[in-house]
C-alpha cells in the first residue's frame, strides 16, 4: 500500500501513540486528519506539517457524522484507524466508580463500534482500510485493569468477525495490537512494566500496513499471543506479578 496521497483518518490522534503515527503517516506522504477532546492537544496537532485536528467526541453519535461528512466532503477516508482509548488501572474491591468504568467502555468499545456504523458505507465504495488498535492485553489480560483488558478482547474478536464478513469487499481489516507503549497512558504502571517507545511501535505499524499484514503484533504483543497459546496459566502469573493498582 502507497501511502502518499492517502486520506487517513486517526481517532485519539492528539497524543500518544494517535499522534506518533499521524506524524510518521504524514511524513509518508499521508493526509491526516486527528481527532480528540482537548483543544489544546487539537491546536498544536493542527500546527504539524500534513495534520488537520478535528474536535470529535467518539461517544457522541453526532459529533461522528459531522467528522464523517466533513471527511466526505473533502476527499473522504482511505484509512480509519481506531486509536482512541483510554485505561484506568484499577482494585474493583476499594469501591471505584462505577461511572469511570461505564465510560472506558463506552470510549473503548463502544466509540469504535460507532466509528465504523458511520464511516463504513462510505468506505465500502473505494478501497480502504480499517484498523483497530487493540492491545497484547487481548490476549492475556493486566488483573489491576479489568475493564481496558476485557474490552481489548472485545476488539480482537470485533475484529476478527468483521475482516470475515468484509473479505470480498473493498475493504481491508487490520489490526494493531501494541505491547506496552511509554505514553502518559500508562505513566502510573509499575516501573518494571517495559515500554516500547511510540517511534518504534509506529515503524512496526506502518511495515504491517504497507506491507498487507492482518495482525500486527510488535514485541512483547507477540510473546503474549504465543504463551496464551503455550502455557496460559503461565503467562498470566507472570504479567500480573505486580501489586495491583
Amino acid at each position: 500500500m502507497d501511502l502518499n496521497g492517502k486520506r487517513i483518518v486517526i481517532t485519539g490522534g492528539t497524543s500518544g501513540i494517535g499522534l506518533q503515527l499521524a506524524q510518521d503517516l504524514a511524513a509518508a506522504g499521508a493526509q491526516v486528519v486527528v481527532t480528540g477532546r482537548n483543544a489544546e492537544r487539537l491546536a498544536a496537532a493542527d500546527a504539524l506539517p500534513g495534520l488537520t485536528a478535528i474536535a470529535c467526541d467518539v461517544t457522541d453519535d453526532d459529533a461522528i457524522v459531522a467528522l464523517r461528512d466533513r471527511v466526505e466532503a473533502e476527499g473522504g477516508c482511505d484509512v480509519l484507524i481506531n486509536n482512541a482509548g483510554v485505561f484506568h488501572a484499577f482494585d474493583v474491591t476499594a469501591g471505584y466508580p462505577l461511572d469511570q468504568q461505564l465510560m472506558e467502555i463506552d470510549i473503548d468499545i463502544n466509540g469504535p463500534v460507532r466509528m465504523l456504523h458511520h464511516f463504513l458505507p462510505a468506505m465500502l465504495k473505494r478501497e480502504s482500510v480499517l484498523v483497530n488498535v487493540s492491545s497484547g492485553l487481548a490476549f492475556v489480560p493486566l488483573a489491576m485493569a479489568p475493564v481496558y483488558s476485557a474490552t481489548k478482547a472485545f476488539m480482537h474478536a470485533w475484529t476478527q468477525g468483521l475482516r470475515a464478513q468484509l473479505a470480498g469487499t473493498s475493504v481491508r481489516v487490520v489490526e494493531l495490537m501494541p505491547p506496552v507503549v511509554d505514553t502518559p497512558m500508562v505513566a502510573g504502571l509499575d516501573p518494571s512494566f517495559a515500554r516500547m517507545p511510540p517511534a518504534e511501535l509506529s515503524v512496526a505499524f506502518i511495515k504491517g500496513l504497507t506491507g498487507r499484514a492482518e495482525e500486527i503484533t510488535p514485541g512483547q504483543s507477540a510473546q503474549l499471543k504465543f504463551m496464551r497459546r503455550a502455557a496460559p496459566g503461565f503467562i498470566f502469573g507472570q504479567l500480573n506479578k505486580q501489586p495491583r493498582g
